[in-house]
C-alpha cells in the first residue's frame, strides 16, 4: 500500500487550547468524579448484605478450622519426628 505524501492529519485541539477552571483540575475534579461514579454503582440491599455477610463469616470460619487442623497435625507429627 502507498504512503500518503504530505501532512500528517492531526486532531482538533480545541478542548486543549482553552483554558480550564479551577473546578476541572485537581482534587475537585477527583471529588467530583468519585461521586458520580458511586452514584451509578449497585448498592446492595439489607437482606443482601446480610446474607453475603454471613456466607464471608462461614467461608472464614471454616478457612481458619482447617488450617488450625492442618497446623495441630503438623505440630504433632514434628514432636514425633524430632523428639
Amino acid at each position: 500500500m502507498a504512503r500518503k505524501s504530505g501532512k500528517r492529519s492531526t486532531r482538533s485541539r480545541s478542548g486543549a487550547a482553552r483554558s480550564r477552571s479551577f473546578l476541572d483540575i485537581g482534587p475537585v475534579r477527583f471529588a467530583r468524579e468519585t461521586y458520580a461514579e458511586l452514584r451509578r454503582s449497585h448498592w446492595p440491599t439489607q437482606r443482601e448484605t446480610l446474607r453475603l455477610t454471613l456466607i464471608i463469616l462461614g467461608v472464614c470460619i471454616m478457612l481458619a478450622t482447617f488450617l488450625g487442623a492442618f497446623d495441630f497435625g503438623l505440630s504433632q507429627l514434628s514432636d514425633l519426628v524430632f523428639r
